[in-house]
């Protein structure tokens, strides 16, 4: 257990003056969680840490940082301008971009030194153009991987034009092929059968490279489940998502210990409210109060990623009891139940997102929070919305806080625009 995890929950918020509902993000979790992978993929395997869509909401720099310190080898994202937000932060390790990029965005990727994904020939040859532009030559080409659609038929080079488009890559001084990838659609299913077609054709595919006098430098198929689940699939690299960050690849996938969620969110109750039988609370007035009782209002809505959805449905914990969402969440603003004899006040600690530890007050984790309403924790965790002030612990102590002003030390003056 984290030093995070033994010291209060208060004594760590509490350093923080900002908004009263803040995400934790236990640094030393997420170097458990890297550290535990790591021994799973051996060190003769890379670590790509995949910190897109602002490092799936628990902020793009911090864990970026972090993670490249613990013992990430590479980062990823899916877009350019995620990099280069990585790169104005001073981060100088390779930046895998996945996406598809668009015209105008490939002389900034070059500027950036980014890697990039080719799937076709068209965008290899423009690439290199924009490279011989800017000065790129033998000396220092641009890093580019070769991705395959072996299956997920989204993004990606069909089989058959595989080996032209290689040979094009090579064709071209201003071009290092650095990589050759594919994308699994399906490596968290009980059922191995298709990712392991996904495999063999991808292997097939690679092997015809090679076959021509094609050298590639570097075989990357696995994702987060993949990584937990196919140890003959972790190849030179693997490139991992959302177990880092302690959620599950899939409800039916547990981690292995002792990862765990980095992120906590918590919060203060704004006011409390006596409730009589019959008397209904928020939009809708869709909750009728049974009996006579106490509620209490917590300042976070649907526009910070606490979904609407979990309306009269989501709990939160309070004093170590489970407490109710009544009604239905607002842009801003939720109403709890509160568990019978609470003696807090205004101010009082709810913790709104758990990590599972009983430091968290039986709060359910994200995990559980999408398994209510039938969705996954990617989608809750990406949903976070940059207004909740993300604090970076370490040791027990904030030492970073992400919030509308940009990520910054804790004690930083504010820039004023």
């Amino acid at each position: 257990m984290t030093e995070l995890a033994t010291r209060p929950l208060d004594a760590i918020t509490g350093q923080w003056d900002g908004r009263p509902v803040v995400g934790v993000i236990d640094l030393d979790a997420l170097a458990i969680n890297i550290v535990t992978l790591r021994s799973l993929i051996g060190a003769g395997t890379r670590l790509m840490a995949v910190v897109k869509a602002n490092a799936y909401g628990h902020g793009a720099i911090a864990i970026a940082r972090a993670a490249l310190a613990t013992g990430a080898d590479e980062l990823a994202v899916a877009t350019v301008d995620e990099a280069a937000q990585l790169r104005s932060a001073g981060i100088a390790a390779p930046i895998l971009v996945f996406g598809a990029i668009g015209r105008v965005e490939r002389a900034r990727a070059i500027g950036h030194d980014l890697a990039l994904v080719v799937s076709d020939l068209s965008f290899a040859h423009a690439l290199a153009a924009d490279a011989k532009v800017q000065g790129r030559k033998e000396e220092n080409p641009v890093p580019v991987h070769l991705k395959i659609d072996t299956g997920m038929h989204r993004f990606g080079a069909t089989p058959d034009r595989v080996l032209d488009i290689a040979r094009a890559i090579v064709s071209h001084p201003e071009l290092r092929l650095a990589g050759v990838m594919t994308h699994l659609a399906a490596s968290d299913d009980p059922d191995p059968t298709f990712a392991m077609e996904q495999a063999a054709t991808f292997d097939r595919c690679v092997a015809s490279l090679r076959d021509a006098g094609i050298e590639v430098p570097a075989e990357h198929i696995a994702n987060s489940a993949a990584t937990l689940r196919f140890p003959d699939l972790h190849r030179d690299m693997v490139r991992v998502g959302i177990a880092m960050y302690g959620l599950r690849p899939d409800a039916s996938m547990p981690l292995p210990e002792p990862m765990r969620p980095i992120l906590t969110i918590h919060g203060r109750l704004a006011r409390l409210i006596d409730l009589e039988a019959g008397d209904t609370v928020g939009y809708g007035r869709t909750y009728l109060a049974p009996s006579a009782g106490c509620a209490a209002l917590v300042p976070i809505g649907y526009a910070d990623g606490y979904r609407r959805a979990l309306s009269s449905l989501g709990w939160m914990g309070v004093g170590g009891a489970p407490a109710p969402v009544l009604g239905r969440v607002s842009m801003d603003q939720t109403v709890i139940g509160l568990p019978a004899g609470f003696a807090g006040e205004p101010g009082s600690r709810v913790t709104i997102v758990g990590d599972g530890t009983p430091m968290t007050d039986g709060a359910p984790t994200l995990d559980e929070l999408a398994a209510l309403i039938d969705t996954i924790s990617y989608e809750m965790a990406t949903g976070l919305a940059q207004r909740i002030p993300r604090l970076y612990v370490r040791g027990g102590a904030v030492v970073d806080v992400c919030d509308l002003h940009g990520t910054r030390l804790l004690g930083e003056p504010v820039e004023k625009h």
